[in-house]
């Protein structure tokens, strides 16, 4: 939760009736560790594209509540991410976002409880205007890096928390790359005034199965979240995404406050083309992150669903996307879908980490679908998707984690609150 600038949406209320009721709506317009912690610059020579995965479609038959995902918080296990970075950028040859030490933050009240929601800046030593001004996410946590946000070469920054009344109520300089942990004089809650939840997903032939169970996960899903979070404004947004030579590259459909409109788009999805591995998921992520995204106390969500990265000339471009989002305070949270490889999944977690977001991947635990690869990570648990995505977002509309809950389907590694043990 990064409410000043903003988050991919997901929102549908009552969808699974309204699916029923309405029919589809055309798009509104088509687009084209110590903590030492260091990146490499966006900019890189185009490489020689991936050998493709296999990628195949099988028609299954969806219903609600059986395809099974498991998530790792990079954010969370930053040493860990590093470490996994250097590799995959030698084993992939993409390039990687100039991340730089990170500022890592936990805010509590006089109580010494969590401090979600205090509305904060952030400023060179000295300077006299921020160069970025957000809210605590959940937990009160603050994880912010200076060089994506075009602050270079600091080893400490100037925090100011804000009160309820606006007034500054704490001021220290604190060092980039070391976790410090700041009690305030106040407490702070975190109740946001809207959600605007975007969806980006690959609808190429390979989707099929992804696409149709989405569609009926995100029905429950959205109907959860506003039973639990009433008096938020909710717009959702789409962006559906195939590639060069397909029926379409990018369709935007833009938002709406209507949910029987997004429950229309979601209706109208179908996955075809795609001939070869790679799409046009740059410029589908690209529309996502430059949609009318409001301003504010609210939550900006984008969830990338895709099995198969952007072509490599464009890896660039996505992740320049991720950079563009993290400076408006949108967060990407990025689902790897069935055929996910090493390319995918190095692209998607540094987008997340950017912007405050988390990878997310689909699991074979189902038994259907096409087969999914195992994540290059320590620790995860494999539950249902509509649990996890519904933690995922209530964890953001309250500002305290959440857990999936339920029946734990399998375990790698071990973890506490989302922090690997090993």
């Amino acid at each position: 939760m990064r409410p000043s600038l903003s988050i991919l949406p997901l929102t549908y209320v009552s969808i699974l009736a309204l699916m029923t009721a309405c029919s589809p709506t055309g798009p509104s317009g088509a687009v084209s560790e110590e903590r030492a912690y260091a990146g490499a610059s966006v900019a890189a020579e185009p490489v020689a594209e991936a050998a493709a995965p296999e990628k195949s479609g099988g028609a299954g038959v969806a219903r609600r509540g059986v395809i099974t995902a498991g998530e790792i918080d990079d954010l969370r296990n930053l040493g860990a991410f590093t470490r996994y970075l250097k590799s995959a950028a030698g084993s992939t040859g993409l390039p990687q976002l100039g991340l730089g030490a990170p500022v890592l933050v936990r805010l509590t009240g006089p109580d010494g409880r969590p401090a979600p929601g205090a509305r904060y800046t952030l400023r060179r030593p000295g300077a006299a205007d921020p160069f970025h001004e957000s809210y605590a996410g959940p937990d009160g946590r603050i994880v912010d890096f200076p060089q994506l946000l075009g602050a270079k070469g600091l080893e400490s920054v100037e925090l100011r928390v804000f009160g309820a009344d606006g007034q500054e109520a704490y001021r220290e300089e604190v060092a980039t790359g070391k976790e410090v942990t700041i009690r305030l004089p106040e407490g702070a809650s975190w109740k946001p005034d809207f959600l605007d939840l975007v969806v980006v997903v690959d609808t190429t032939g390979s989707m099929g199965d992804e696409i149709a169970f989405l569609q009926r996960e995100l029905i429950g899903i959205t109907r959860a979240a506003a039973r639990k979070a009433p008096g938020v404004s909710i717009r959702y947004g789409l962006v559906a995404y195939r590639d060069r030579g397909d029926e379409y590259v990018v369709q935007n459909y833009g938002f709406t406050g209507s949910s029987g409109t997004m429950a229309g788009w979601l209706r109208g999805l179908s996955a075809d083309g795609g001939g070869d591995y790679p799409e046009a998921a740059a410029a589908a992520l690209s529309t996502g992150v430059g949609l009318n995204w409001r301003a504010g106390k609210g939550e900006r969500l984008v969830l990338h669903v895709a099995d198969a990265p952007p072509h490599s000339r464009d890896a660039a471009t996505y992740l320049r996307a991720a950079k563009a989002a993290a400076e408006d305070g949108v967060q990407i949270f990025t689902l790897g879908a069935s055929g996910v490889a090493e390319e995918s999944e190095y692209l998607m977690r540094q987008a997340s980490v950017a912007t405050g977001g988390r990878y997310l991947f689909l699991t074979d635990d189902s038994g259907v679908g096409s087969a999914h690869n195992e994540p290059t990570v320590a620790c995860y648990q494999v539950t249902k998707l509509s649990r996890l995505l519904t933690s995922v977002l209530m964890t953001e509309l309250s500002g305290q984690r959440q857990t999936a809950g339920g029946d734990v389907i399998r375990e790698v590694g071990g973890s506490s609150g989302g922090v690997c043990r090993n």
